[in-house]
């Protein structure tokens, strides 16, 4: 007799077939998995966008980009953006050049004359050859009225380019016509340089603006004199100061020779005295004659009677020979 089952029994039977713990899948609706895909898209690119400004934000603001956007700025004359664009690039190289020269350019566009010195001071001595460096120092100190720091500045320069390019700023010292020596006869002495303003003295002191203006040549007279000279050129450059010592020692003339000798005369007798070249012979008779006495120009007349006949000798120098004396008694 053929069983019949029950939708239970069915039902029990089905269960027992399937698999157990099997999980139930459930289909993912397709509406969510879009969403999730365009959130995941949304976040990268936000991310390549953050990563651009910031690239963009670094190449803006390497030191090369803020120089030329502050040199620029310059250019322009707008001075308070370059200001603000060479401090943040110093601010990654303190110590170019370039960006040190710009900046003291700035400052001198605001005469500020002195900052702008104190910026350059520290590259002088990084760079002892970079005439643009030079150039604007020497003026920057010629501005300020410090021309002693130039004559320091451009002395402890080697580099010729830059003494050549500061040339105007360099004031060469005077030069004498007269070595220093002994000389004996008085002396004259010229002072000559590229520049009209020469200052001197003769007592060994050190010249200053005050000292005595050169305008012709000095005369040197017997003894010593030390001759102390400097100048200053069209920049207000003050030269170094030259020294010379000149001694004049004046040797006096020989005694002066005197014709005819002494004696008795009984006919007109011309006098007659040898005066070398660069002397002058004064006589007078029967006293001492002196530089105010006659001059002896051509022979003298014997006088009568009894006479003494008296000669001095001047040389150039100022120096007075001996006297020399003849005794004459003339009668006729």
């Amino acid at each position: 007799m053929q069983e019949f089952s029950s939708i239970e029994t069915l039902m029990e039977k089905k269960k027992r077939e399937e698999p157990e713990h099997l999980p139930s899948q459930k289909p993912v609706p397709k509406r969510r998995r879009l969403v999730r895909s365009k959130k995941a898209g949304v976040v990268l690119c936000v991310l390549i966008a953050v990563f651009l400004v910031m690239l963009c934000y670094r190449q803006l603001h390497t030191f090369s980009a803020l120089y030329n956007r502050a040199n620029k700025a310059y250019i322009n004359q707008d001075f308070d953006k370059a200001f603000v664009c060479l401090q943040e690039a110093l601010e990654k190289q303190p110590d170019n050049l370039s960006a040190n020269l710009l900046l003291a350019r700035l400052l001198e566009e605001e005469d500020d004359a002195k900052s702008a010195i104190m910026v350059l001071q520290p590259m002088v001595k990084m760079y002892q050859d970079n005439v643009p460096l030079y150039q604007l120092m020497v003026r920057l100190l010629s501005y300020e009225g410090r021309t002693g720091e130039i004559k320091k500045l451009l002395e402890a320069c080697d580099d010729q380019k830059v003494l050549e390019a500061c040339a105007d700023y360099v004031c060469m010292e005077p030069v004498s016509s007269l070595p220093p020596g002994t000389y004996t006869s008085v002396r004259q002495v010229e002072l000559s340089a590229e520049y009209k303003r020469i200052y001197y003295t003769l007592d060994g002191s050190m010249p200053t603006q005050s000292s005595p203006k050169y305008s012709g040549p000095i005369t040197l007279n017997e003894g010593t004199t030390e001759l102390n000279a400097f100048g200053i050129n069209d920049n207000n450059i003050p030269s170094g100061i030259i020294t010379r010592k000149y001694v004049i020692v004046l040797n006096e003339p020989e005694p002066p020779e005197i014709t005819p000798e002494s004696g008795n005369y009984t006919s007109s007798t011309k006098i007659e005295v040898k005066v070398p070249d660069g002397c002058r012979a004064y006589y007078a008779f029967d006293q001492v004659p002196t530089v105010q006495s006659t001059e002896y120009v051509r022979p003298v007349a014997m006088p009568q009677g009894y006479h003494v006949f008296n000669v001095i000798l001047v040389a150039a120098n100022g120096k007075v020979s001996e006297n020399v004396s003849k005794n004459y008694y003339l009668e006729y």
